[in-house]
């Protein structure tokens, strides 16, 4: 794996941020799905970068649309699988942009939907560098009989998802977060009454809150 993921980003000239905001799109999407929030939050998070990487493969109708894995399947094994292939990528380009950015991981805060929830639930804990927090929307946790062994940091993480969700059931965050609250994290969530698979201003005001907690704004 030597490619290293890209993506729109804001606020990136050096020395005008000390902290960093990485959005991990979902399924069929791009880097330019979540980017916009960073538009919307950058007031009340200054001294903060933006950045949204595309998904390291095209979906086979092209239009710009990335996945982090193939979901011709949603079964344990199809996404263990799908998990366990993007996950070099995407820990490639964390490292890269600390390393590129001389920020340290620690302020380095990760905001996910769907299918990019999926990737930061399950990869970011078993990284050695404990990351800033995660604020996942609309996502699931994968854990095999192999996930308990495998933490090696424990993020902050809040979760948000729409009860209405008809892609992903709301019913996966709240097993994530017993799951997490069990193995220790410090975790949060919320369901939302008639949203559906998707990102409300009531999720992002939670994670805004969420975000300036963590970094003490």
């Amino acid at each position: 794996m030597n490619k290293i993921l890209n993506g729109p980003a804001i606020n990136f000239d050096p020395g005008q941020f000390d902290k960093i905001i990485i959005f991990l799109h979902g399924y069929g999407a791009n880097g330019h799905d979540l980017i916009n929030i960073g538009s919307s939050w950058r007031k009340e998070l200054p001294n903060t970068m933006f950045i949204s990487p595309n998904a390291p493969f095209e979906c086979s109708w092209g239009n710009n649309a990335y996945q982090w894995f193939e979901l011709s399947s949603i079964s344990p094994e199809s996404i263990g699988s799908g998990l366990e292939k993007a996950g070099p990528y995407l820990n490639g380009f964390i490292d890269h942009i600390s390393k590129e950015t001389k920020v340290p991981h620690e302020k380095i805060f990760f905001v996910s939907f769907s299918q990019g929830t999926m990737m930061a639930l399950y990869h970011l804990c078993q990284r050695n560098s404990l990351c800033a927090g995660i604020m996942g929307f609309s996502g699931l946790l994968f854990s095999n009989n192999n996930f308990k062994l495998s933490i090696k940091s424990k993020p902050p993480i809040r979760l948000y998802h729409g009860k209405n969700d008809d892609v992903i059931p709301f019913e996966q965050t709240i097993n994530a977060y017993k799951k997490l609250k069990s193995l220790g994290f410090d975790v949060d969530h919320e369901i939302k009454d008639s949203l559906g698979h998707g990102i409300d201003e009531d999720g992002l005001e939670y994670g805004l809150e969420f975000v300036k907690k963590t970094f003490n704004i």
